[in-house]
Parts: C-alpha cells; structure tokens; sequence
C-alpha cells in the first residue's frame, strides 16, 4: 500500500513537472552549462520513421525540464557522494578546486601540429620573419598531486621534449613551476590568471635577453570576483562553488590603445566591460574570440606582431602590447584564409603562436598554418 501511494506521487509530480516544462518559457542558452540547448522541432514523416524525432523530443524536454540546473547538480552531488571526483572529464581537488582532465585522445593531433608549426616557422624563415612558439602547461600539468588517485591523465613531459625541439619554442613551466605557490590558474576554468599569464610573459622577455617589467607597473586591478569558468560549467555542480576573481592590468597602464575586430567595429580599449554582466566573464578580454582582431597603439617600438593563438593568449596580450606599436590576433578556428599568407603580406616584425598544451595537443586547425592558400 505505502509502495502504491509512494508510486502515485511520484507520477503526480513527475506530470506536473513535465507539464511545466512543455507551458514554462523556454530558454536557447544555459549560462551555467555555457551550451545551446535543444530546439524543438516539429515531426515529418522521415523523422518519425527512422526514430530521430523520439531521440530529439527526449533531448529537448532533459534541456528544457524545469529545475534543470538543480536537477544537474543534485547528480554531481549524488556521484560525489558515492566516491566519484571526475564528471565530464573534470576532477574535483581535495581542495576545492576544478582540473581539466588530459586523456590520450586529447593529443590526438599533437604530432602532427608538432609538424606543422615546424614547417610555418621555416617558411616565415625563409621570408626572413622569426618565430616564437609557446604551448604553456595547464593545471593538471603543474599540480598533477592534486588530482585524485584514480585520475588516468596522460604523461605531458615527452610531449614538452619533443617541444623543445621546436626552432623558436619558449618553455615557460619551469618559471611557473617556481611560481606554484601562487594564484596562477583559475579554479573553475581552465585558463590562467592574470598572474600567472605574466609569469610566462616574463619568461618569455628572459629568454629573449630583456628585463621584464615588474608586474606593479601593469597597476594590476580586481575587474570582478564573481567569475564561474568553463570547468564549473562542464563538472556540472552549481551550488556551493567558490567563484574565481579576474585581476588584470588597468588599461591606463597599456597606454593608448585602438582595437578594431573583424566586422571593423574599433574601440579604445582591449576590455570589454559590458561582458562582466555576463556568466562568462573572461569574455572581457578582447570581447570574446574573433577571427581576427588589429590592436594598435602608440608605443614608438617600430614592431608589428602576427599572433596566433587559443584563448590563453587573451589574458596574456596585455603584457605583450607595451611592447610592440601593432598586433594583429588571428584565432584559426574561425580564420578562413592563409595565415602564411597574411605574415607574408603584413609587414610583421615577428609571429607568436600560443596556445595551451591541451588546445595545441587538439586542434585540428594548426596544421593549416604552414599552408600558402
């Protein structure tokens, strides 16, 4: 009998919950999850027959069931609470904090991207335009004891010694790794601080015989502390998370500065403030990712740098930008032409490549750089 009551309640809510869900409004995007979510989309004859319709309408009421968000974090919680420290490829710190895992699948591409950069750097040699490559360690590489004992992570070192025979490869781990006690990765997402993008920044002016500005003069300022990064969206536990807090350099120490992105919408600035308002905060350097964005400023260096890079290199450009009078930032996920073509045409000084281990090990869009056409 008290099975049956159980049972019939549980149906109760369960309809009125599904009810909900078809009446409430419905939203496209889930700021938490940092994803589009399923559309609804009417059936026909074809999808009713070969079953896509069932698989999509199923699809649609999990995005859209009311409570989602809770619902989502009450299953983080549920597997937490049975052991498990890894959802969606992300392990929870004893700590607190949020590692992005790097299985052997995430460098699936590292050979050959090892390749082609080799042969973009010979190419711009031969135009006589030098390279600097850097492929910066992530978290998981720097604090790989904080990653709990069942954690199956790849091996990162063969990979930074095959790096290190890269012409122009700039191997910034160990000043970070001098630097670990300090703030210098998020502990919701995946990128580095602000911190910790100088740190490397610094390594890179050492390594090229220059004296790095001390991080002071940047007037380092707090631009929010309310920052949940990519990680806190994919390990899916929306409750009881610290946010991180994103410090970066005023925009009065970058000097005068003019940003014009690829639709030639230009502004004053490398930030943008009104992306704070967002969930993804880290949006406020550059705007968010472009295909390709003019930096120019007016710093009398007489040079001009080609820079092609992941999202790692938003946080770092601010340190670089004192030093050159033009950066042009090419991202070659959504770049269509030829980037050996454009440093060919650009009158660039010098090219950076930068990306972080995991996004070089991964993209697939690296091994186009070497191409002409």
């Amino acid at each position: 009998m008290k099975n049956k009551v159980f049972l019939t309640i549980f149906a109760t809510l369960f309809a009125a919950l599904s009810l909900l869900t078809l009446l409430l409004p419905k939203r496209e995007f889930s700021p938490n999850e940092n994803r589009m979510l399923a559309s609804f989309h009417a059936p026909d004859g074809k999808t009713l027959a070969d079953g896509s319709f069932m698989k999509d309408l199923s699809e649609y009421l999990s995005d859209h069931f009311v409570g989602r968000d809770l619902w989502v974090s009450v299953n983080t919680l549920t597997a937490l609470a049975s052991g498990k420290r890894e959802n969606n490829g992300v392990y929870l710190t004893k700590g607190g904090a949020l590692l992005d895992g790097f299985a052997e699948e995430d460098a699936k591409m590292f050979d050959k991207n090892v390749s082609a950069v080799k042969d973009f750097g010979a190419a711009l040699a031969e135009q006589g335009i030098p390279l600097t490559v850097i492929v910066a360690p992530t978290a998981t590489q720097l604090y790989p004891e904080r990653l709990p004992s069942t954690a199956v992570v790849k091996d990162a070192a063969p990979l930074f010694a095959q790096l290190a025979g890269v012409p122009g490869f700039v191997d910034t781990a160990p000043a970070l790794t001098a630097e670990r006690d300090a703030e210098l990765y998020y502990h919701t997402d995946h990128h580095w601080t602000g911190y910790g993008a100088y740190v490397a920044y610094a390594a890179l002016r050492t390594a090229r015989g220059e004296q790095p500005r001390p991080y002071e003069d940047y007037m380092p300022q707090t631009v929010t502390d309310h920052f949940f990064g990519t990680l806190y969206s994919r390990f899916g536990l929306f409750a009881g998370m610290q946010p991180d807090t994103i410090v970066t350099p005023s925009a009065e120490a970058l000097g005068t500065v003019t940003m014009t992105d690829s639709k030639g919408n230009a502004r004053d600035s490398i930030y943008a403030p009104e992306k704070l308002a967002e969930k993804d905060k880290y949006l406020y350097f550059l705007g968010g990712n472009d295909s390709v964005v003019v930096i120019t400023a007016q710093n009398g260096t007489g040079r001009r740098l080609l820079l092609v890079k992941d999202s790692y290199a938003n946080a770092f450009l601010p340190y670089l930008l004192p030093d050159y009078d033009a950066i042009t930032v090419i991202d070659p996920r959504y770049y269509p032409g030829s980037v050996l073509k454009l440093a060919a045409e650009g009158e660039y000084t010098e090219v950076m490549v930068l990306y972080n281990l995991k996004s070089f090990a991964s993209d697939s869009y690296v091994q186009f750089l070497p191409l002409a056409d």
